[in-house]
Formats: structure tokens, sequence, C-alpha cells
């Protein structure tokens, strides 16, 4: 029965190279994770979070960025507050078909997401809630909650994940591929050349804490499938199964920007540093870190966030924004490039700024 009517809701990502290009990597704000206090937890002692009900509907990753909502809410004001799937999943850019993208997901909450109390979510099919009437003033409300960025995480990485829990205290979003039967309380491969795109179940859940079990890493995850499934809504993943079929994860963040270039009451010191060479997309380099350095001071890159010499999308929007405040080239090429080269116009500019 269970194979009938679940349905696979995480899809596979679709996008052009050139909008993928343009996600915010983990590896370029952060330059080395905490390293992770592993210890086993018994289950009375694991973060508890009230589970959720897709019932026969695709609407896991909804479900799970709802979940995350809620966790940010809790950590914020101390209270857990249940957001809707069925407003995020409304949204979807595939609708009316079944499942959606992550950064679809991510990119929907950015514009706010209402309340369950106002749009239920919970038991629902598809077509449940694609059929739920959403009037503008519980929309209203909605744009009061908002992601406003997200990171996604390198995968099949535990201690990453795991890191990300204990750090800053936030679930993650995390993806798995299976077979049904090897979905139990606590997976195991039992089809070691399943593909992802070959996989009957492509899932969303939400990892909320980390354990020991047996000796081994494992996370602990909320399942949308209901108290009736799992270890009463929860499964623990272990590192031999995540290192195998896990194949997407991010969490949100709320980045902070903070100019200094303009006069502060108590300003901080000015970065200096002569550029030699050209920087473009993807590089690593100590070049790079500076260049991180002097847009945090231009409030062009989070400082909440470290400079780790890693040309990402987050650097490119910086550079970008950077190279149109001081006009170093025409608007046509600085939008043909979107920040991803800082060329020998940009490095004049800067060392004009910054150099000495």
């Amino acid at each position: 029965m269970l194979e009938q009517t679940f349905k696979s809701g995480a899809e596979i990502d679709v996008r052009h190279e050139v909008e993928k290009l343009k996600d915010y990597k983990f590896e370029e704000i952060v330059v080395s994770i905490n390293p992770v206090n592993w210890i086993e937890k018994l289950p009375n002692e694991w973060r508890k979070f009230p589970i959720f009900n897709q019932d026969s509907s695709g609407s896991c990753v909804a479900q799970t960025l709802a979940k995350l909502l809620g966790i940010l809410y809790w950590l914020r004001n101390n209270i857990y507050v249940h957001f809707s799937a069925t407003h995020i999943y409304q949204r979807r850019s595939n609708k009316p078909a079944s499942g959606m993208a992550g950064v679809d997901a991510f990119n929907i909450a950015r514009q706010g997401v209402t309340l369950e109390e106002l749009v239920p979510s919970q038991g629902l099919t598809d077509t449940q809630m694609d059929g739920v009437d959403i009037p503008q003033y519980k929309k209203d409300v909605g744009a009061i909650f908002k992601v406003p960025n997200y990171v996604s995480v390198p995968i099949k990485d535990i201690d990453t994940i795991a890191s990300i829990i204990e750090t800053t205290k936030k679930g993650v979003m995390v993806w798995f591929y299976f077979k049904i039967d090897e979905w139990t309380e606590h997976p195991k491969v039992l089809y070691p050349d399943l593909t992802v795109g070959g996989a009957p179940g492509r899932h969303s859940v939400a990892a909320v804490d980390y354990t020991l079990v047996d000796g081994k890493k494992a996370l602990i995850i909320d399942d949308s499938w209901g108290t009736k499934f799992g270890l009463a809504g929860e499964r623990i993943i272990d590192e031999d199964f995540f290192k195998v079929r896990n194949w997407f994860a991010a969490y949100p963040i709320s980045f902070v920007f903070d100019d200094q270039s303009q006069p502060q009451p108590t300003p901080t010191p000015k970065p200096h540093y002569t550029f030699t060479k050209v920087l473009t997309f993807e590089m690593i380099d100590p070049d790079v870190k500076a260049l991180q350095d002097i847009l945090k001071y231009e409030g062009l890159f989070p400082v909440n966030t470290s400079s780790t010499g890693y040309y990402g999308a987050i650097s490119a929007k910086g550079v970008y924004e950077f190279q149109k405040k001081y006009q170093v080239a025409p608007l046509a090429e600085l939008d043909s490039l979107q920040g991803r080269r800082v060329g020998e116009k940009t490095i004049a500019k800067l060392n004009e700024l910054y150099s000495g």
C-alpha cells in the first residue's frame, strides 16, 4: 500500500548550467567547519519538532522547508510556529505536476510563507493542496515571514551537516533516493546499483539532530509521512546510507551587509591590498579573499560570513554591484559578465581605492 501511495516529491534539477552558477555555496562562506562532538544520544534526547504528514501528495520539499522555517522561528522567539507547506507548494514552477525542485522552494520562500493555521497543508493530496483558496490577506501575513537566502551544502558530507546543526541550531534540508523497502526506521542500501534517475523514491526531509549509532555517525531526520511511519515520524540516517544516497542539501541563511565605505560612528579599519592579476569565477586564491574583505567594507558581501578566497556566486554578485557603483565599464559589458570576472578596469579601481 505504501508503494502505491508514495510520490517522489524531490525533483531533479533541470536548470541550465548557467543558472546553476548563481547558487550560493557553503564553501564560499565557511573556511572550515567546526568540529562535531559526536556522541551517542538517546531518542528522548533528540531534538523534537512536530511531525508533518504529506499524505499521498508530492509535497515533501515544501513540507521540509516549512519545517526549517518553523525551526528558525523557534530559535528566534522560543516558540514553534507551523508554516504552511501548501502556500509554498502552490507556487511551484512545475505546477500542476507533482513534486518540486529544492531551489524553486527556497526562491519561493524569499517571497514569504503564511501560517498553517491560515492555509492548511497536512493530510492533503496534490489536488487538494492546489485547490486551497488563499485570500490576499493570508498571503500578506506570509510576506512577514521570509527566508532571504539559502546556501547549498556539499553532498554526502555528514560532518558538514552535523556541524551546521550544532553550530547554528538550524535544520538542514537533505534529499535521498531509494527503493521503498530501503526506507525503514534505519535505512540500509539494499540495491547498490540504484541511481537517482532510476529510483522510485526521491525524497526531501529535515535533518534536525545528530548522534552515534553502533559507533557510526548518524543524522536524525524528521520525515513528513506522519507519526505512523519510522520512529514515530523520525528516522536514523547513518553515514553508510548518507554517503551513498544523499544528493542535495541546503539550509536557510540571512546575510548581513554593512557599508563601511560611508561615514560611520565607529568605523572599522579600511582594507589595504594591491591587486596584480585578473580574478575569475570559481577561482580559489588569496587575492579573492582580499577582494571579499573589500566587498564587505563596501557593503557588498555578507559580514556574517568568512572571507574564504573562493570566487562563487556571492562574490560575483558583490563584484557586479561594485563595478556598477564605480562605473568601471559600460553597463552592457558588466551585464554580460555578471560579476564573474575582475579584469584590468576593475583592478585599476580597486587599487585606486584600496592600494597602499
